[in-house]
């Protein structure tokens, strides 16, 4: 190979460099079933680092006792984790975190037939993304 001969560069897809954000965006997306309703209320999954789980919780009086009860439930979310989403975690840290940000209502449209033609046509969208209908 001639030395001065520059390669070009390879693209990469967005999200192969960081699979960690990849897992990230799926434990969201199935948070509530990964922890259980009531603890999805006080936490967030933050980060994945080195096939580590870091855990936010925003009412810091309880990080301790979710910490001690980390431990032995480590391996049941673990496995769950492991089944439903197909993630191998090793480990988890809880740290604590602000609260999400909550997003402000949007006024209630006062036409009737505005709102009902919206939640019609959202339901449409809804059914054609589960390929129960088509365009």
């Amino acid at each position: 190979m001639n030395a001065n001969r520059r390669r070009a560069p390879r693209l990469v897809p967005l999200g192969a460099r960081q699979p960690d954000q990849k897992a990230l965006a799926r434990l969201r997306a199935a948070w509530v079933f990964v922890v259980g309703p009531v603890l999805a209320e006080r936490t967030r999954p933050l980060r994945v680092e080195h096939n580590v789980l870091v855990m936010g919780c925003w009412e810091l009086t309880r990080i301790g006792t979710l910490r001690d009860a980390a431990t032995a439930v480590w391996p049941q979310i673990r496995d769950r984790i492991q089944r439903a989403l197909n993630l191998s975690l090793t480990g988890l840290q809880i740290t604590p975190c602000d609260p999400p940000v909550e997003t402000p209502a949007q006024p209630e449209d006062p036409d009737p037939l505005r709102r009902a033609l919206r939640l019609l046509e959202d339901r449409r969208r809804e059914r054609i993304r589960l390929g129960l209908e088509s365009e």
